[in-house]
């Protein structure tokens, strides 16, 4: 079980008058302007490391500031890696993996001193106060928060590299493997820099020690038997990562810095940072640490949102807690919308959660299954704009399913392949459709049912009606209706009876095996000119669903995540052609 700080309540600090949070491995805090979203971060990062807090950040100054929580998976091989000091310091606190803690100031501009971390005694139920090497042992469970607020410092933060700056700590992070493998040949080169230039060097330079001489001339007349010599402390290797800066280049020219770009050039930077940080950090084990960043969407476009997310979501499973505040329904999945606090503020109550999706769920249908809905939508317009590649379809089940099935097939979200999946008012309106993104040069492919394959394709002129397959394939439909029921219109088509719908009538015709060479040829024609043909009729037939709606979607969701897609899915290298048709 990993390391995690779990629920939170938050008593008198700023709009949180008695705020209580379940947090998660990657917890969004959704709300919006002025609800105290930042608030609940910056009260989580003073309970890990304390400082003093002034009468602005006190709700009511006449009463203290208390921030409570439980941090869960402190298991005893945990407790067995810390130094022995810490871990006698908490070891008797803890119970079931459990360990509960509480800061307190009790007035304004208190001393550090007067700031105290309290655990509850499992035995007794009761706060001890302050035992000591508290602050110590919680420093060795949760190394530093980081934190990446607004923008409205990043400039100076993220152009330097400090241990107070959020750069400096996201640095430390991956700049550790620099240290171990040059530390050594670079102190060697600094102890030559000392040797020349420190007061006590033995290969001091001449210029000065002859600087020197002069000076203690002039000091000799004032201070008799008082001589000086000039000292340049070399620095360290510590001194010398945190003196670094970024510099930004663009073409051939010099570098700039940092602060001479807009906010979406400096957010974009921080960001590709945590993105860094991902990539090295995936799959390695270790102690848990903090991650508080507020709008980590700010300036970014919609596509970049999505790339910065998955790293964030990668970061959770990599020993790292994730709290974000938000704005975007582009950093909430399907999947985060269970746990994602939704964030409230009034002035009896002052900032507060709303009940979460998925304890709100077991609530009113206890024990259903249930895949989470999408909490926000972004505009059709929004996604093509940023789009380099769109997917245009016509079906519920296409717009529900194909983006967990695409990342099912090829471990990438459409997104962060810069597809926007745009749901069409009406498969009349394919060719409409691509003509209109052609004309704004965005590359665009569509996904239809088979009966577009035998209509609108002939009337949209990308087959023709008396192309051998089409002429075909009409005439084996009109071999197989009587036995099945099929009732054909006045042009030899399904049309709705009393027995057979038309889509059923259309998946009669996709199993049937004279007919199912002719649809294969009547796909490929239409696959060449970026129209993508179900064979089977349609997509549920692909997947084996019997119906449209919620319930078979979230079914159909859960069977894939517990077995596979292979296992799960009748036809499930269809699904596996297609995410490779829309990738190339």
């Amino acid at each position: 079980m990993a390391l995690n700080i779990t629920n939170i309540t938050i008593k008198n600090y700023k709009s949180c008058i008695n705020t209580s949070l379940q947090l998660s491995g990657f917890t969004p805090l959704v709300g919006y302007n002025n609800a105290g979203k930042s608030n609940c971060l910056s009260a989580l990062q003073w309970l890990l490391r304390k400082s003093s807090l002034s009468e602005k950040d006190f709700n009511e100054p006449a009463n203290p500031i208390e921030v409570e929580a439980e941090i869960k998976g402190v298991s005893q091989a945990l407790l067995d890696s810390m130094p022995e000091k810490q871990k006698k310091s908490v070891e008797k606190y803890v119970e079931n993996d459990v360990l509960s803690i509480k800061r307190v100031q009790l007035v304004p501009a208190a001393k550090a001193a007067e700031i105290k971390l309290s655990v509850k005694d499992p035995a007794t139920g009761q706060w001890v106060v302050n035992p000591t090497g508290i602050d110590n042992a919680i420093n060795a469970l949760l190394p530093e928060p980081i934190r990446i607020g607004a923008m409205e410092n990043a400039a100076e933060d993220a152009s330097k590299s400090k241990n107070t700056t959020t750069i400096g700590k996201l640095l430390a992070q991956f700049l550790e493997p620099v240290r171990q493998a040059h530390e050594q040949d670079l102190n060697t080169h600094l102890s030559e820099v000392s040797r020349r230039i420190s007061s006590d060097g033995d290969l001091r330079f001449g210029e000065l020690s002859n600087i020197d001489t002069t000076v203690n001339a002039k000091v000799a007349e004032l201070f008799p038997g008082m001589t000086v010599k000039l000292h340049f402390e070399t620095p360290t290797i510590d001194d010398l990562i945190k003196a670094g800066t970024l510099k930004v280049f663009e073409g051939q020219g010099d570098g700039r810095d940092f602060a001479s770009y807009g906010h979406g050039a400096q957010r974009s930077i921080q960001m590709a940072l945590v993105q860094y940080l991902a990539e090295i950090k995936r799959n390695v084990p270790e102690l848990t640490t903090l991650l508080l960043i507020d709008e980590p969407e700010l300036y970014l476009h919609p596509f970049a949102i999505e790339q910065v997310r998955e790293a964030l979501s990668s970061l959770s499973n990599s020993g790292y807690q994730v709290l974000i505040t938000t704005h975007s329904a582009q950093m909430v999945t399907p999947e985060l919308a269970e746990t994602t606090l939704l964030m409230r503020k009034n002035d009896q109550q002052g900032t507060y959660t709303r009940l979460r999706l998925s304890d709100a769920i077991q609530q009113v249908v206890p024990n259903s299954v249930h895949q989470m809905e999408q909490l926000f939508s972004l505009s059709h317009s929004t996604q093509v704009l940023f789009a380099e590649n769109v997917v245009l379809t016509e079906g519920k089940t296409e717009l529900r399913l194909l983006p967990f099935l695409y990342k099912q097939a090829c471990s990438k979200t459409m997104g962060q392949e810069k597809h926007a999946l745009v749901a069409q008012s009406g498969v009349n309106d394919t060719k409409k459709s691509l003509e209109i993104l052609a004309a704004m040069d965005l590359p665009a492919k569509a996904i239809c049912d088979l009966d577009y394959g035998l209509t609108g394709a002939i009337r949209d002129g990308f087959v023709g009606a008396t192309s051998p397959e089409v002429v075909a394939i009409k005439s084996r439909l009109a071999q197989i209706a009587p036995a099945n029921n099929i009732a054909l219109n006045g042009v030899g088509l399904p049309k709705k009876s009393d027995h057979c719908t038309a889509a059923r009538a259309f998946e009669i015709l996709a199993n049937d095996a004279v007919a199912k060479p002719q649809i294969l040829t009547l796909h490929n024609a239409l696959k060449a000119q970026g129209i993508w043909l179900w064979t089977l009729g349609s997509i549920e037939a692909h997947i084996g669903i019997q119906s449209k709606d919620e319930s078979a979607w979230a079914l159909f969701k859960s069977n894939v995540n517990q077995n596979g897609l292979a296992a799960s899915c009748p036809d499930h290298q269809s699904i596996l052609d297609l995410v490779e048709w829309l990738r190339n």
